[in-house]
């Protein structure tokens, strides 16, 4: 063979692996966002699920609340303001722990308003549970029932994401 063919063949090679090294990296780089992609989707379908149980134990709490407030039970009724406010504190922190994608950005935001509400609410039901107006109590606990609905609504995000 002439030296000019080696050269040629050396330089056509050469260039077949860099064609060939670029190609690995795009694709490199493409299962990598795929499966940043999937992490991300997890992440989400973790929180969902996190809201709904946790959704759960705050509306437990609210029941709690309006037992104690039929029964007339200052006791019970400060045990159970204080029980909303420590669950509802802890759920805030807990929210904090999830990095979620903007498509449930919106839902995290109205349930980090529902925690909040239900804390002030539980840290008002500790603190005047000797001089409360229980029949203002029932009605707040009816409001805040209502808001099962968006917990029933992050349930079903929750599902149809499995």
């Amino acid at each position: 063979m002439k030296p000019g063919l080696y050269r040629n063949v050396v330089l056509l090679l050469i260039v077949v692996f860099s064609l060939s090294a670029a190609g690995c990296e795009d694709i490199e780089n493409g299962v990598e966002d795929i499966e940043g992609s999937v992490s991300q989707t997890m992440e989400d379908i973790d929180f969902l699920r996190w809201a709904s149980d946790s959704a759960g134990v705050i509306l437990d709490d609210y029941e709690a609340i309006k037992v104690a407030s039929s029964e007339r039970d200052e006791v019970l009724l400060r045990e159970s303001g204080m029980k909303l406010k420590e669950d509802s504190e802890m759920y805030l922190e807990d929210l904090d722990g999830f990095t979620l994608s903007p498509s449930v950005e919106g839902v995290a935001t109205e349930y980090r308003d529902f925690l909040q509400r239900s804390y002030e609410f539980g840290e008002f039901v500790e603190t005047s549970s000797q001089e409360i107006d229980f029949e203002a109590i029932e009605r707040t606990v009816e409001l805040m029932n209502e808001t099962s609905e968006m917990i029933g609504q992050i349930s079903d995000m929750a599902g149809r994401e499995v």
